[in-house]
């Protein structure tokens, strides 16, 4: 079964409108619809007083048009009520400033008193609706992972709590901080405070517990939720579009998504412009790692359909992404939003329809789409792939390296998606998987920029090369420990003998300028580019754009590559042979092209079979049925060779030795007659 459908908020619009508009979404055959969400004091507009009356009706009419309902449990925003209330639930900033709430996501979802009613309007609201015949699932809150982190009195008594429940002692956590630099050694756990006050941020070593710990209260919170539901509503579907890649709050997904997640979800936001290929990839990526290791479709819950400002992607682009979701597992796609908004923090955010109601050529689009999806109903979507690779990710990484960009200059997330295209672009499917655990067989593991390496990690990767299995890890990767210190040991810390090199050195190919002011010397950015290096690999010259390379010394290892045009040669590749398996590490920062030519020279000997052949822009995958669905995500046309003729499924035509896609088009077509 595949949903088509859009994101609606009646308690936007009169009453009187709501007919109209589940009129207009019944006839573009929408079959879904995401309701709820951002409205907790619609449902609750005073302690205690809950009105879900008109919300009955608007339940009511849509199970009469037979669109199923996607219930999220509003509980963010917080109610002005509940902040006047109790105040201690407000954001703290970080120069001790209790912040009014007079936007979204301005609560503390880690205070007591927010969970008490949170938790108490989420069991009303389940209870009234759990077996409501036109409820499909119900969505855990709306986007946590976003927002701000507080740093209020209440926020610092339980990071001490959890302190103490993580180290035992303080002398642990002494030497976990590394408190003897600067003279900041603790007495007692009375003596810890947040380490961020006004513009200072504290020492590596404490803003990674900090980190740590508002990501296991936003996990915490999030279990709770979905053990209501649970508990109340067994036999109902959960779904969430969290936002746990939020470069400034987020949280660590994959430490606990396998006991929280029923159904996948997220926002598929790759933007109004598809020429920007590196949003486009970065979407398709955080589906991925949504789903994990769990094997199940995922949802789009919200679509993009425009943005602040800008009215929509090109004709055709919003199509093209919804095929292009379907080749990473979406079984639905809900449009944000059904109408443009008027007002509050989205005005000017466009939907299907207009600001006054009239349908534009968007709800023509996103008509055709839910049609065609209603003919793709009987084929093998949506997909579930069994990948041969894995791709590690590391939410305590991407942290590690935003707080010290000093020393990392390229970006976690940069190097996290360099990685993926490297795969992405030969059409292949990866799980994006914990380190810390892995859970299914693979034959090739990728680790881009992997800066800490805690030892459950380390014993991962080192069983995985054991037992047969091919790591492929670049630079970067396995620098601190699980405190964020710095290894005093041979890097890869921890896997240096599996690897067989010692990493020691690196160059930066421009020159380097540091923020601080040493010595009382102002220092000038010189941009001076010092080296241009070039990689020989497998006969081909590479030349990245790179900033940083790192000297390796082989212990055991073989050289596969050097670098040349430097000041000295020096291994760009080592193979080294572990157990029954091999390491491979690699001397760059991820660099997709060629990252991708090192992974293709593996896939044969490892039995990894490409996806089909395509020009760049138009990935494509074969199901398992025999079809095979084309998008082509590039403003210019683009022909494919097919190795047999083929028919479309979503028309009439038959195409005999290639297959050629127009602009933002896309194509399912099935083999034979």
């Amino acid at each position: 079964m595949l949903f088509a459908g859009a994101n609606y908020h009646p308690h936007d619009w009169p009453s009187e409108r709501w007919r109209q508009d589940i009129s207009l979404m019944k006839e573009a055959s929408f079959n879904l619809v995401r309701l709820g969400h951002l409205c907790w004091d619609s449902f609750e507009p005073s302690e205690g007083y809950f009105t879900f009356e008109w919300f009955d009706e608007v339940m009511q009419l849509f199970d009469e048009a037979d669109i199923k309902v996607v219930l999220d449990i509003a509980t963010r925003p917080a109610p002005t009520w509940l902040h006047k209330k109790y105040p201690e639930i407000d954001i703290t900033d970080r120069n001790g400033i209790r912040l009014q709430a007079h936007s979204r996501y301005m609560e503390d979802t880690g205070h007591p008193v927010f969970r008490e009613y949170a938790y108490r309007f989420a069991e009303k609201l389940i209870c009234r609706y759990r077996n409501h015949p036109t409820l499909l699932a119900f969505g855990l809150c709306n986007e946590l992972g976003s927002g701000m982190p507080s740093y209020s009195n209440s926020v610092k008594e339980r990071f001490v709590s959890w302190l103490k429940n993580k180290y035992g002692t303080v002398e642990h956590l002494n030497q976990a901080w590394s408190t003897q630099r600067w003279s900041r050694k603790l007495n007692s756990f009375h003596d810890v405070v947040l380490p961020v006050s006004g513009n200072v941020q504290g020492a590596p070593e404490r803003m990674l517990d900090l980190w740590r710990f508002h990501s296991d209260e936003t996990l915490d919170y999030m279990l709770g939720l979905s053990q209501i539901v649970k508990r109340l509503a067994p036999n109902v579907r959960e779904s969430t579009n969290h936002w746990s890649e939020n470069p400034h709050f987020g949280f660590d997904y994959l430490k606990r998504y396998r006991e929280i997640v029923d159904i996948p979800g997220i926002g598929f936001y790759p933007g109004t412009n598809p020429e920007d290929q590196k949003a486009l990839i970065g979407a398709c990526f955080i589906m991925d790692h949504r789903i994990g290791e769990l094997d199940k479709p995922i949802w789009c819950l919200e679509f993009q359909t425009g943005d602040f400002g800008g009215y929509g992607s090109p004709r055709k682009a919003m199509r093209m992404y919804a095929y292009l979701s379907l080749l990473y597992g979406s079984q639905a796609v809900c449009a944000w939003t059904w109408r443009s908004m008027l007002g509050g923090e989205e005005q000017y955010l466009f939907g299907l329809v207009d600001h006054d109601g009239t349908p534009g050529w968007k709800y023509t689009e996103f008509k055709q789409i839910a049609e065609e999806f209603k003919l793709l109903q009987n084929y093998a979507l949506p997909r579930k792939p069994n990948p041969h690779i894995a791709l590690a990710y590391s939410f305590e990484s991407l942290k590690v390296m935003n707080g010290n960009s000093g020393f990392y200059k390229t970006g976690y997330m940069e190097q996290v998606l360099q990685a993926y295209e490297a795969i992405m672009r030969d059409n292949l499917d990866c799980n994006v998987v914990n380190l810390r655990g892995i859970h299914s067989n693979y034959k090739l593991l990728v680790i881009p920029g992997h800066a800490i390496m805690d030892e459950d990690s380390a014993a991962v990767v080192r069983t995985f090369v054991e037992n047969g299995g091919t790591v492929v890890m670049t630079a970067y990767s396995a620098k601190v420990d699980a405190n964020n210190r710095v290894f005093d040991s041979p890097m890869p810390g921890e896997l240096s003998d599996v690897f067989g090199i010692r990493v020691g050195a690196f160059n930066r190919t421009w020159s380097h300028t540091p923020a601080e002011n040493a010595g009382g010397v102002e220092k000038t950015e010189m941009n001076i580019e010092r080296e241009k290096p070039s990689l020989v690999f497998d006969g081909n010259v590479f030349k990245p754009e790179i900033t940083y390379y790192e000297i390796i010394e082989p212990i055991t290892a073989t050289v596969t590559a050097y670098f040349s045009n430097t000041f000295e040669e020096s291994p760009a590749v080592t193979q080294n042979r572990y157990g029954s398996g091999e390491a491979i590490y690699i001397a760059i920062p991820a660099d997709a092209a060629f990252l991708r030519a090192v992974l293709t020279s593996l896939y044969p000997s490892l039995g990894i079979n490409l996806g089909p052949v395509t020009p760049t822009g138009v990935f494509a995958r074969h199901l398992e049925d025999g079809t095979a669905l084309y998008v082509n995500t590039t403003n210019k046309e683009r022909t494919i060779k097919l190795d047999s003729p083929a028919n479309s499924v979503l028309s009439n035509y038959r195409f005999e030795d290639t297959l050629t896609l127009g602009a933002y088009e896309a194509e399912f077509i099935y083999r034979g007659n």
